[in-house]
C-alpha cells in the first residue's frame, strides 16, 4: 500500500488536473437544475429563500456533482481509457455547463430594465466560454467540409422566420393601439398624399410638407407597395422585411473579409436575433432604419470593388435623411484609408457636397433648425452646423466624458457584446460610427441612448460589419485559427442577449411601451370598429386625432394632431390618451359649442364641428 503522502499527491494532481473542473461543472449543472425547474428566478435574484429552499438547492447541487463525477468514471471503463486523461479533456469539451447558472440571471423578470450590466457581463461570459469550448471541438469540427449553400439557406430560413414574426408583432402591436401618429401616422401620411400626387407632402409638418423636418425622397420607393395596399400594415411589413434583408449583404461582406463561413452565418445570426434590430423594424415607422441595409450593400460592394453597385447603393442612401452625406462622406474618408485613395476622396468629396445642398438649398430647415431644442447644454442655441462643428473640435474630453456616462456606456456594451466585443478591435471600420457617434454625444435625447428605440440605425450596419474584421484582425495579433472559436461565442451571447433583454413576445419592448403577442377580443372589437370609423369619415373632411388612434387615421389630405390643430371637421379622441393638460380645452370647446358628439365606442370619442 502506498505512503499516505503518495495518496495525497496523487489527489491534489488528479484534483488539479481534472477534478476540481468537474466539480464545479456538476455542482453548476446541478443547481442550475433545481433553480429553473423548481424556483423562482426573481426570488434567486433577491436573495429572497428561506432555509428550506436553501438546503434544497445545495442537495440539487452536490447530485449534479455527483452525477456528473459519475458518468465520467462509467463512460472512462466502457472506453478503456485513463479516468484523468478522460475527464480533462471533457471537461473542456463541456466547460460551457460552467455557465449554466448565468441562464437563471437571465430568465430573471426585469432583469435587463433594472440591472443591465448584469445580463450584460453573463452574455458576454457565455460567449466567452462557448468560444473556449468550441476549441475542444476544433478537430471534429474542422473536419466537416463546408456548406456554404446550406449555409446561406439556413440563414434566408432564419431571417424569414423572424421577419415573420416581426410583422405578425408589428400588426398586434398596431391593433393594439400601441402605435402611434408619432411615427406611423406620420410617415403614412407622407406616403399616402405622396400616392395621391403631393410628394413628401404631409399636414402634420409646418409648410405642409415633410421637408420642413427631415429630407427623405427615398420614402417615395414605398408608394408602388403602399399602391398595391393602402394601409399602416403595409409599411410595418415593408420597414420589417427591409431591415432583416440586411442580414444579406451582412453576411456575404463577412464572408468575404474573414473567408469563413462559420463567422459569417454566426454575425448574420446575431444581426437577425439582435433585440435592437427588432426594436428598430417594431417600433412605429422611421426613415432612418432604411439606411441599414444600404450602408451594408455599399460596404459589399466596395469591398469586392462592384461599381455599379456602389453607385446605386450610395445614391440611395443620399436620399435616406439629410445626415446621409455625412455617412457617405465617412464612406469615403473608410474608402481612402482602405486602399482606394480615388473612390474614397470622390465619395468624401460627393457626400460632403451633398449635405451642403440638402442644409443650404433643398431643405434648409431640417437637422439642427428643426430640432435644436434636442441639443445639449448650451448648444441649445445652435444656429446651424458650423456651430456643432465648433463645439466638437473645442472640447474634445467632453466627448469621452458623454460616452462614459452610465446610459450612454450602457448602449454601447449593448451593441458590442452580443458580438464579443470584436468590433472594438476592427480599426479603420469603425470611421463609419463617426456620425452616429456625434448625434450620440450631442444630443440631449435621452432616448438616442435606448437600444430600444430607432437610433441606433447610425449604428448597426457598422457595428456588424465590424465584427469579422475585428475577428480576423485578432486572428492575426494571436497567429493561430480563431474563426470556429468566435463564431461559437457569437452565436451564444447573442442568444444569451436576445434572451436577457427580451426577444418578442417576452418582456421586450420597442419604443415606450411593451409589444403585445396577441389581441384581447376587446383589442380585435375595438380596431375593427375604429377600421369601419375611418372608412366612414368623409374623405375630404380634416379630421385631428390623438396619438394611439391617429395611427389609424392617416390616410387622408388633412390631417392633424389633437391637440396642435383644432380648425378640423372632426375630432377623435381616445380617452385614455387625453390627459389632464387637455381637460380645460375640451370643457371650452363644449362649453363654446364648437364640437358636438356624434358618436363614443371603446372610450374613443368622435365630434364634429358644429355648423
Amino acid at each position: 500500500m502506498p505512503p499516505l503522502a503518495d495518496l495525497f499527491a496523487a489527489g491534489l494532481a488528479h484534483a488539479r488536473r481534472w477534478a476540481l473542473l468537474a466539480a464545479f461543472l456538476g455542482f453548476a449543472l446541478g443547481w442550475t437544475a433545481w433553480a429553473l425547474l423548481r424556483a423562482d428566478a426573481a426570488a434567486l435574484v433577491r436573495d429572497d429563500l428561506d432555509a428550506g429552499q436553501r438546503l434544497e438547492a445545495v442537495r440539487w447541487a452536490f447530485a449534479g456533482l455527483l452525477t456528473f463525477c459519475g458518468a465520467y468514471v462509467f463512460a472512462a471503463r466502457r472506453r478503456g481509457r485513463p479516468l484523468a486523461e478522460f475527464a480533462a479533456a471533457w471537461n473542456f469539451r463541456l466547460l460551457l455547463l460552467a455557465g449554466a447558472p448565468a441562464l437563471v440571471l437571465l430568465a430573471a423578470p426585469g432583469l435587463a430594465e433594472k440591472r443591465g450590466f448584469a445580463p450584460l457581463v453573463a452574455s458576454l461570459g457565455l460567449g466567452l466560454l462557448a468560444a473556449r469550448t468550441a476549441a475542444a471541438w476544433r478537430e471534429p469540427l474542422a473536419r466537416q467540409p463546408a456548406r456554404p449553400r446550406l449555409a446561406a439557406l439556413l440563414l434566408v430560413l432564419v431571417g424569414l422566420g423572424v421577419a415573420a414574426t416581426l410583422i405578425h408583432l408589428g400588426v398586434v402591436r398596431h391593433h393594439a393601439l400601441v402605435s402611434n401618429i408619432h411615427d406611423l401616422g406620420i410617415f403614412e401620411n407622407i406616403v399616402w398624399r405622396s400616392l395621391h400626387g403631393d410628394l413628401l407632402a404631409t399636414s402634420l409638418f409646418a409648410g405642409d410638407t415633410f421637408n420642413s423636418e427631415h429630407f427623405a425622397p427615398f420614402l417615395l420607393a414605398l408608394v408602388p407597395f403602399y399602391a398595391v395596399s393602402p394601409r399602416a400594415e403595409t409599411l410595418i411589413a415593408v420597414q420589417v422585411l427591409w431591415l432583416c434583408s440586411a442580414a444579406i449583404p451582412l453576411y456575404l461582406f463577412a464572408r468575404r473579409r474573414s473567408d469563413s463561413l462559420a463567422l459569417a452565418f454566426a454575425v448574420g445570426l446575431a444581426f437577425l436575433l439582435s433585440p435592437l434590430v427588432h426594436a428598430n423594424a417594431l417600433w412605429d415607422f422611421h426613415d432612418l432604419t432604411l439606411a441599414v441595409p444600404l450602408v451594408l450593400w455599399a460596404l459589399w460592394a466596395h469591398d469586392g470593388d462592384r461599381r455599379r453597385g456602389l453607385a446605386l447603393a450610395v445614391a440611395a442612401l443620399l436620399l435616406v435623411r439629410e445626415e446621409m452625406g455625412l455617412v457617405v462622406a465617412t464612406f469615403g474618408l473608410f474608402a481612402a484609408l482602405d486602399g482606394r485613395a480615388r473612390r474614397g476622396l470622390l465619395l468624401l468629396a460627393l457626400g460632403l457636397a451633398w449635405f451642403v445642398l440638402v442644409a443650404r438649398v433643398l431643405a434648409p430647415g431640417t437637422g439642427v433648425g428643426a430640432h435644436a431644442d434636442g441639443l445639449r447644454g448650451n448648444l441649445v442655441e445652435a444656429t446651424g452646423y458650423g456651430d456643432l462643428v465648433l463645439a466638437l473640435l473645442a472640447d474634445p474630453p467632453r466627448l469621452v466624458l458623454e460616452l462614459l456616462r452610465p446610459d450612454k456606456f450602457g448602449f454601447l456594451l449593448c451593441l458590442g457584446v452580443p458580438l464579443l466585443l470584436l468590433p472594438l478591435l476592427a480599426g479603420r471600420v469603425l470611421l463609419l460610427l463617426l456620425p452616429g457617434a456625434a448625434i450620440f454625444v450631442l444630443s440631449a435625447n435621452q432616448y438616442v441612448a435606448d437600444p430600444y428605440f430607432h437610433y441606433s440605425s447610425f449604428f448597426l450596419p457598422a457595428v456588424f460589419a465590424a465584427a469579422p474584421v475585428g475577428a480576423m484582425r485578432l486572428q492575426q495579433r494571436l497567429a493561430r485559427p480563431l474563426a470556429l472559436e468566435l463564431a461559437a461565442g457569437v452565436v451564444v451571447a447573442a442568444l444569451a442577449f436576445g434572451w436577457a433583454f427580451g426577444l418578442p413576445g417576452g418582456n421586450f419592448r420597442a419604443g415606450f411601451h411593451k409589444v403585445p403577442s396577441a389581441l384581447t377580443d376587446a383589442e380585435r372589437e375595438r380596431h375593427a370598429w375604429l377600421a369601419e370609423l375611418a372608412a366612414r369619415l368623409p374623405p375630404d373632411a380634416c379630421v385631428a386625432a390623438t396619438g394611439d388612434v391617429g395611427a389609424h387615421l392617416a390616410a387622408r389630405r388633412c390631417f392633424a394632431f389633437f391637440p396642435a390643430r383644432l380648425d378640423v371637421d372632426f375630432l377623435v379622441l381616445h380617452r385614455e390618451d387625453v390627459n389632464a393638460k387637455h381637460m380645460p380645452l375640451l370643457r371650452t370647446l363644449r362649453v363654446e359649442r364648437r364640437f358636438r358628439t356624434v358618436e363614443e365606442q371603446h372610450k374613443i370619442l368622435v365630434l364634429e364641428r358644429n355648423p
